[in-house]
């Protein structure tokens, strides 16, 4: 007998998985709507009917997306259109048939923003800029030659890491049509392709190249780039969680800047101690553009600030350094860290690294000992650099503080 239940927020939510095997449970209310619960949880509602003699499934959409009534309405509105001789799951077969890459990518974008990924504008870009190629071509008339190609070209022109993600995207979109969208006869061309090799970055600001670093720094003229990128060096922070700081996420008085797990990779939130060095940066910023909303703000869609890629290439060259990106200053902090005999545990615990083997290593550790950490490092690097001597920081307001038009 078919599985049934009274469809409720609440009995959705309690239904499990099965191992191997996708679990159908129909429901009482609505004639014809199911939802199906993949091994892997996730849980989606599909209108079952017979038509011709065929049993169809038809996709209405995701249980995290789509309402218990919307998938009611949408079932009872299939079920209309097949007595009056229509059939919705051929004419799905059929525009899935005539779909392009860019109408994929469309898809897969949509289900990305529902389901809330972080790197979606990275795969945006990578899109805009690398797969224009094959954006206009039928699904079924891309080839894998023609994206091996694609990825030996990228890698010669762009680099290979670059090459890689581009070559990852693809593969993602073409599941996503595959498993999702269930495109009949769809293969993926990305499929088992080989990654170019990539060598582990270990890029850092050595102590010898500090004093350059901290000159060239300090002769910006942008008060926004130079904040900007001391606070990503003394908080060890990612860049994109530096562009979008907000002040609501500052507490000066306790020296501490909570990001929300909404943006973090883990989804955990992240309490990263504010040295003093960071604290007087955030005090002159609240001074002189006050203390509500972006601590970065700007003038383009996002409202706060973007990265400033023209601001990082002025500093490398004004420095004569070589080879080095915004996210290696995150590295930078961490080495340094170790460099003063901190625990592993503890930077890990302040950069928000999460993993089965070090959470319940982080979990007992206090916040003292992290923001001593962040102390020790932070102080490291302003000795290297030549800020400071003994327990004196030069002020940050000494620093040029009008804006580069």
């Amino acid at each position: 007998m078919p599985e049934k239940l009274n469809f409720t927020k609440n009995g959705l939510q309690a239904l499990k998985p099965m191992s191997g095997k996708r679990r159908r449970v129909y429901d009482e209310k609505q004639k014809g709507l199911a939802v199906y619960i993949s091994p892997s949880g996730a849980k989606t509602f599909y209108c079952i009917k017979k038509v011709g003699g065929r049993t169809e499934e038809i996709r209405i959409g995701d249980v995290t997306i789509v309402t218990i009534e919307m998938a009611r309405t949408t079932t009872a509105r299939i079920i209309n259109e097949i007595a009056a001789g229509i059939n919705p799951a051929e004419q799905k077969r059929n525009k899935k048939a005539e779909m392009t890459f860019s109408d994929l990518f469309t898809e897969w974008v949509k289900e990305c923003k529902s389901k809330g990924k972080k790197s979606l504008g990275n795969d945006e870009r990578n899109y805009r800029l690398h797969l224009q190629g094959v954006a206009k071509k039928k699904l079924t008339d891309i080839t894998r030659q023609q994206i091996r190609g694609l990825h030996a070209k990228i890698g010669t022109q762009a680099g290979i890491y670059q090459a890689n993600r581009v070559l990852a995207l693809t593969r993602a979109v073409f599941n996503f049509g595959i498993k999702t969208l269930d495109i009949p006869g769809l293969t993926n061309p990305a499929a088992g392709l080989k990654m170019h090799r990539e060598e582990s970055r270990d890029r850092r600001l050595h102590p010898d190249e500090m004093p350059q670093f901290f000159e060239a720094l300090s002769a910006e003229e942008n008060a926004d780039i130079r904040d900007y990128i001391m606070l990503s060096l003394l908080t060890g922070a990612r860049r994109s969680n530096v562009l979008t700081m907000h002040w609501d996420e500052i507490h000066l008085e306790r020296k501490i800047w909570t990001i929300p797990g909404s943006k973090a990779k883990a989804k955990d939130n992240i309490v990263v101690p504010l040295t003093n060095a960071a604290v007087e940066i955030l005090q002159i910023r609240a001074v002189a553009n006050g203390s509500q909303g972006w601590v970065f703000p700007g003038t383009g869609k996002t409202g706060h600030l973007v990265e400033p890629k023209k601001g990082w290439a002025r500093l490398l060259e004004r420095a004569g350094l070589k080879d080095l990106r915004l996210h290696d200053l995150r590295r930078t902090l961490a080495s340094f860290q170790i460099d003063a005999g901190v625990s592993l545990a503890v930077i890990g615990k302040g950069l928000g690294h999460h993993s089965q083997q070090t959470t319940a290593v982080y979990a007992r550790l206090a916040q003292d000992p992290v923001a001593d950490a962040w102390q020790k490092g932070t102080d490291a690097i302003l000795v290297a650099g030549g800020m400071k001597k003994a327990a004196e920081v030069v002020p940050m307001e000494k620093l040029p503080t009008h804006r580069k038009k």
